[in-house]
Order: structure tokens, then sequence, then C-alpha cells
């Protein structure tokens, strides 16, 4: 088959639907980098909300000397605040209030503390639960630089958040996040919570 080299060379010239080629190839990249953008721009909002109730509903709580049911659910009402406007379904939180206990020292002289759980408490979508520890157990995940003198409160405050981005929805894709915060009491007596706390262990000399 014998090619016409005149009509192949007003093809090799054609310009015509050059930019709507390039359009096509390009579009799909620009897509996606916006989708990723705006995903990575809600992941690291929807994270920074999770970090400030932590922080927010820790210092609440630190503020109190006794707290019921009552109040440590009213409390907990400003943790769906604190996250719009994602949903307050997915935001889960755990308050647990330990006792420091300098039982020795270390290699470097320093009060080698133990966190011992006087109670622990938790709460998600406005319904209260029982913490993940009992009294007496070491409380998980202990701040690792704190000095507290032998005898304080510490209060461990665990945000947990299940984040599900727009672009995520229907495929059910979901980021999973966390933030820890402690404080101690702001007054000198430490945050009771009588209901759940056990008579066995209630200072360093109780725990096991």
């Amino acid at each position: 088959m014998k090619i016409n080299s005149q009509k192949l060379k007003r093809f090799k010239n054609a310009e015509h639907g050059l930019a709507a080629l390039e359009f096509a190839i390009i579009a799909p990249l620009l897509v996606l980098f916006l989708l990723g953008t705006t995903t990575a721009t809600q992941s690291i909002w929807a994270n920074g909300k999770v970090n400030q109730t932590a922080s927010v509903i820790g210092d609440l709580i630190s503020q109190e000397t006794e707290l019921t049911d009552i109040t440590f659910n009213q409390l907990m009402n400003a943790a769906p605040i604190l996250v719009e406007p994602f949903p307050q379904a997915d935001l889960k939180m755990t308050v647990t209030a330990a006792i420091a206990c300098n039982q020795s020292k270390n290699t470097n002289g320093k009060p080698d503390i133990k966190y011992f759980v006087i109670w622990s408490k938790s709460w998600t979508a406005g319904n209260l639960g029982p913490g993940p520890q009992r009294p007496g157990e070491p409380m998980a995940q202990p701040p690792a630089d704190l000095l507290i003198p032998d005898g304080d409160y510490l209060i461990k405050t665990l945000s947990e958040y299940t984040h599900t981005p727009t672009i995520g929805r229907k495929v059910g894709a979901t980021i999973e996040m966390g933030e820890v915060a402690y404080h101690q009491p702001r007054e000198s007596d430490p945050v009771s919570y009588p209901t759940e706390e056990s008579p066995s262990y209630q200072t360093c000399a109780d725990m096991p």
C-alpha cells in the first residue's frame, strides 16, 4: 500500500486538538494531586483537633477534686465541640488517674518512678464505660521524662479518633489517630472517682 507523502506531511505538522490532547493527559494527574492535597490537609486538621481534645479534657479533669458519672460526662461533653466539624461518633476518650511511686533510683541517680492506676474511665459518643485498666495495675504509656514527687497523682488523657478522609469514604479507607496528654491535679488533693476506685489500692504502700 502506497502512503501519500503529502498527507503524511500534513498529519505530521498538524497541531489541531493538541491542547486538548495535552489536557487529557495532564488532567488525571492534576485531579489526583488535588485530591491528595485535600486529604492531607483534612487529616492534619483532624489530627490537630484530636491533640487539642486530649489536652483540653485532661486540663478540665485536673481541675476537679471528686468526680461522679454525672460530672465526668458533663466534662466529656466538651469533646464533640472540640472535634467539630468532624463526626463525634468516631471519637473515644480514656482518662486514667495514677499515683507516682518512687520505688528506687536508676543508674543515673534519678528516681525510678512507677505509676499505678487509681481509677480509669472511658467515654465514646456520649456513653460512659469502664476504663481499660483496673486499680493497682501499672499504668500503660507512662511519661518518660516527668519527675513527679512520691505519692502525687498523674492524670493521663488519651483521645483516639478514626478519621475517614473524603476520598476514602466510598472505599472505606480510614486513618487511626491518637494523642496522650498528661496533667497533674490543680489542687493539692488528688482527683478522686470513688465509684471507680478500689479501697485496696490508694497509696504507694498499697501497690503490688
